[in-house]
């Protein structure tokens, strides 16, 4: 029986004497696309540096693929989680090339190693990654020359060289305008397509940045969970009103979820 992708007991984290998570109980299977809502400061980027090992837990147990966080090597488990942030994006040196950037998640830093001679058959993975996200044309570009969604697309091509069996995205289309939104979806709903991709983990409050092929959606407020579960009982017109305190229309259109801002408040 495979261990959870994710397994959190009884988590809580305090700052200052001030509660930012309490009792957080979260498991998610291997494989499976989970989506954490919320609005702004109900903990999301809290829980997910948790996740990712950032942010220790005041209480209670962190498991990662069947590692828990105090018995293992950190290091080592961080190295096959993929937390991508574009709004806080790594600092790449600025001529470092798309194709460089990429070949940065076998090494798991920020730059090549400078006296490390790097095989032909790993660049030929990290041009197969390049060419599956559709950078062929950029990798030669510097990575701080492109726009916000190449930037994204350019870090998802490094965590999948990585092989990470965890991809942790905050707020994954923040600052794309709507043609680059769907694009960047897109790119995610091919992602999850392929044999073994990894657990992914989406924080966010926009269903329209969510993939068709979501699994599990946990709500988020105050610092607590207060639903989790499948996306038809979670994204609902009622739920979602009470999540935002706003009266919220939720409609579902091939497979994709949206939802919009009501002027009626029954």
């Amino acid at each position: 029986m495979n261990a959870c992708a994710i397994d959190l007991r009884n988590v809580s984290v305090i700052r200052g004497g001030q509660p930012i998570l309490t009792d957080i109980q979260l498991h998610v299977s291997p494989g499976r696309c989970c989506a954490i809502l919320g609005p702004n400061g109900s903990g999301k980027s809290t829980l997910l540096s948790v996740l990712s090992g950032y942010t220790w837990p005041t209480c209670g147990t962190v498991s990662i693929g069947g590692q828990v966080f105090g018995r293992v090597d950190l290091g080592r488990v961080r190295r096959r989680i993929g937390l991508i942030e574009p709004s806080r994006s790594p600092a790449f040196d600025a001529r470092l090339r798309v194709r460089d950037v990429v070949a940065t998640g076998l090494f798991g830093t920020v730059r090549l190693p400078p006296h490390e001679e790097i095989p032909a058959e790993v660049w030929q993975r990290v041009e197969a990654e390049i060419e599956l996200l559709g950078l062929t044309q950029l990798q030669d570009y510097p990575f701080t020359r492109l726009s916000t969604g190449e930037q994204m697309k350019t870090l998802l091509a490094r965590a999948m060289v990585a092989e990470t069996r965890l991809l942790l995205l905050d707020e994954p289309t923040a600052g794309l305008d709507m043609g680059a939104r769907a694009g960047c979806v897109g790119i995610l709903e091919r992602l999850l397509a392929r044999d073994r991709h990894p657990t992914v983990v989406i924080v966010s409050h926009h269903l329209d940045e969510l993939p068709r092929s979501i699994d599990q959606v946990v709500v988020l407020k105050d610092g607590r969970v207060i639903g989790d579960g499948p996306p038809e009982e979670m994204l609902t017109s009622q739920r979602l009103s009470r999540l935002f305190d706003c009266h919220i229309d939720v409609l579902r259109n091939n497979g994709r979820y949206i939802a919009g801002v009501s002027d009626d408040p029954s």
